[in-house]
């Protein structure tokens, strides 16, 4: 068993070398692709330097020229004819690109399945392209050739589907007549087959092309009074037929695949192309010449979706292999198996520790052995330099979070240890896996902060509702005696003559402290349910500042010491500015009284991130208890004296109102902030 896990070490110790070596070839990646993309932008300069013009019009065009030829286009045959060719060039377009897409598309699945087959079909459809863009180049007369003439653009599409026909079935067959043992030997040399294969494709694509370019003579392709106009596209629909019939379904056997079966449906459009011409078009760019290049541009696409679908399912079935690993990963022997499987994949921090012992044997800390990339973006430290590091050294509160005695009780005990529990250090609810690995453990720790906040709210929301119920229940009871009392008073005044100051001072009492308790009631209504607001237009800046204002009284009081940090630009939300007013009151009274006398400092911070403003409101008083952050705006609770607990929590209900987040980091003696997120006014 031993010596098993130590070769796996060593393997896993492997890729880290090999992820390093990764790394290297990203870099350098990176910058072949900085160069690619100023020389490509370079590279017109340079021509037109050199006398390169890519201009089709020249510097100057005869205005008397230009005036018969505008009368010339207004003729409705004339542009008939234009409109057609624009259709035309459209859909070959559209087949050209998707072609081009094609291959890119089948060497990144190449690369992921090294299966040889797909980037060969790639390279013979993207040279179906190359000959697509003769034909449409042609067609439109950018480029001419010796045999240039109206039904020249026929004649190149014949030839398009004969050659997209034969290179079909040419890369098909190419690996139907071949052994399985070829197959074999070819994988080995994989990248060196497919370049020679696509060289030879392109070489003879090439070759095609110079042909009829060369060409001064073509045969005449359409005969529109017979009753088969073009004879000729007979030939590419026998070739789709044994295609579609027999080559591709035995290619599918060979070599199943959602691309493979694809290939085949692709026969349908394709063969239908050429019926629709065949016995359908009498001229160019009538009803079945434009229908017959629909379909030819549908034919490349089934195959680019049957790639595209190839690939989804690729990622679909690596997702769940992922998900299957990270669920058996608290079994300690499938760990040991799978770690370094699973090590560079997860999304899940996953970790193995040693065990450092005392001359007595105790353990006395944990040494990093490993550590996957998930570690940087879940604890910002760095994997690769962790190996070999204290545990303590990097994470200090390690001891006070409670990791060396659960590693500790996972090391001795033998047995699986979970825990999940909040980090005030990382700020983050984790989820940690624990299995005995040698002297040592192997942990999972992954971040749960999502479901846990949702659970924090779904709890949140049934207390509030449950409070509400309460509240409501003791507001009407208590306000029904307390407007009697109320009414009583007033008649005790009308009846009590003014000069009477001992009666006047007791009715005084008994108004003031009616006040009181009818103002605690709404309160407490406030703080218990959902907060109507009335949305408006409102500059940030200005909310703070109007509602400092209604603080500067208890801040000159106690000489505190205000700072603001605004940005020049207005920030805009959508809030109740009266609400809102309230909500950072309370916040900012919190804050004055915390603080001392003549050395409190109140700093209000403005940002503005990407979709919300966040406000921080902080000072420099004497803290929250650690215990008492998390009960904070729960009504009722108060760390004040004489605190009625509901002004926090009629804050949260008034920012949750706004669709807004707060939260608070505290630290006991040094001081509190509130952070508020608001969401901005759409633009």
């Amino acid at each position: 068993m031993m010596a098993n896990f130590a070769r796996r070490f060593r393997s896993t110790l492997d890729s880290i070398v090999r992820l390093e070596f990764l790394e290297g070839k990203k870099d350098l990646l990176s910058v072949r692709l900085r160069w690619l993309v100023l020389s490509v932008c370079a590279i017109p300069v340079i021509l037109n330097l050199f006398g390169v013009d890519f201009g089709l019009v020249n510097d100057s065009l005869n205005p008397y020229q230009i005036s018969h030829l505008l009368e010339f286009e207004s003729q409705r045959d004339f542009q008939d004819i234009l409109r057609g060719r624009y259709v035309h060039a459209i859909f070959v377009s559209i087949g050209i690109a998707i072609s081009f897409l094609t291959i890119l598309l089948a060497f990144i699945d190449f690369r992921i399945k090294r299966e040889l087959s797909t980037p060969i079909l790639g390279v013979a459809l993207f040279c179906s392209g190359l000959f697509n863009t003769f034909h449409l180049l042609v067609a439109t007369r950018i480029i001419s050739t010796e045999a240039q003439q109206f039904y020249f653009t026929a004649f190149t599409w014949f030839f398009c589907r004969i050659f997209n026909a034969s290179i079909l079935i040419l890369g098909t067959g190419l690996f139907l007549v071949q052994s399985d043992a070829f197959r074999i030997e070819s994988q080995k040399k994989a990248r060196r087959f497919v370049l020679y294969i696509s060289v030879i494709f392109i070489l003879l694509t090439c070759l095609t092309i110079t042909i009829l370019f060369m060409s001064t003579e073509v045969p005449r392709v359409i005969y529109p009074y017979r009753n088969i106009a073009r004879s000729y596209d007979l030939i590419p629909l026998f070739l789709y037929a044994i295609s579609g019939l027999f080559i591709l379904p035995k290619f599918y056997q060979k070599y199943p695949s959602i691309f493979s079966q694809t290939l085949i449906w692709s026969m349908i459009p394709a063969a239908a192309t050429q019926l629709y011409m065949a016995f359908g078009s009498n001229e160019l760019f009538d009803n079945a010449f434009n229908i017959s290049h629909f379909l030819a541009a549908f034919t490349y696409f089934i195959p680019f979706l049957g790639l595209t679908m190839n690939y989804l399912q690729t990622h679909k079935n690596e997702q769940l292999v992922i998900g299957k690993l990270h669920v058996e990963v608290s079994d300690r022997e499938h760990a040991e198996k799978t770690l370094s499987g699973v090590l560079f994949s997860s999304l899940s921090s996953i970790m193995a520790f040693s065990a450092k012992r005392n001359s007595q044997g105790a353990i006395m800390g944990f040494t990093w052995t490993l550590a996957n990339p998930a570690v940087n973006s879940m604890f910002k430290w760095d994997y690769e330099n962790l190996p070999g590091k204290n545990l303590s050294d990097i994470f200090p509160a390690a001891e006070k979070e409670g990791w060396i005695s659960l590693f500790t009780r996972a090391t001795e005990s033998g047995e699986e240890m979970n825990q999940d529990y909040y980090s005030p250090f990382f700020k983050k609810w984790l989820l940690m896996i624990c299995v005995k690995l040698e002297d040592g453990v192997a942990v999972t720790i992954s971040d749960i902060s999502k479901r846990k906040n949702a659970q924090q709210e779904l709890m949140t929301a049934e207390r509030l509702a449950v409070t509400g119920r309460i509240s409501r229940t003791i507001a009407h009871e208590i306000r029904n005696p307390l407007t009697n009392i109320n009414l009583s008073l007033d008649q005790l005044k009308s009846e009590f003559p003014s000069s009477d100051g001992q009666a006047t001072a007791f009715m005084e009492i008994i108004r003031r402290n009616s006040e009181r308790i009818n103002q605690l009631i709404s309160e407490l209504l406030y703080s218990s349910k959902p907060a109507e607001i009335q949305l408006q237009a409102k500059s940030i800046q200005s909310l703070l500042d109007e509602t400092i204002v209604l603080a500067a009284d208890r801040l000159h009081l106690k000489s505190i010491s205000l700072a603001k940090d605004y940005p020049e630009t207005v920030i805009l939300a959508e809030l109740d500015p009266d609400k809102m007013k309230i909500a950072i009151l309370n916040i900012i009274i919190n804050a004055i009284e915390a603080m001392e006398a003549n050395t409190g400092q109140l700093k209000i911070r403005i940002e503005k991130e990407p979709e919300h403003c966040l406000i921080s409101i902080s000072d420099n008083g004497c803290g929250i208890p650690e215990e008492n952050i998390e009960h904070l705006f729960d009504p009722f609770f108060s760390g004040k004296q004489h605190g009625t607990g509901l002004g926090l929590a009629a804050t949260q209900n008034i920012i949750r109102a706004h669709h807004g987040k707060i939260e608070v980091d505290s630290i006991a003696n040094k001081g509190t902030t509130f952070k508020i997120w608001l969401p901005l006014k759409p633009a």
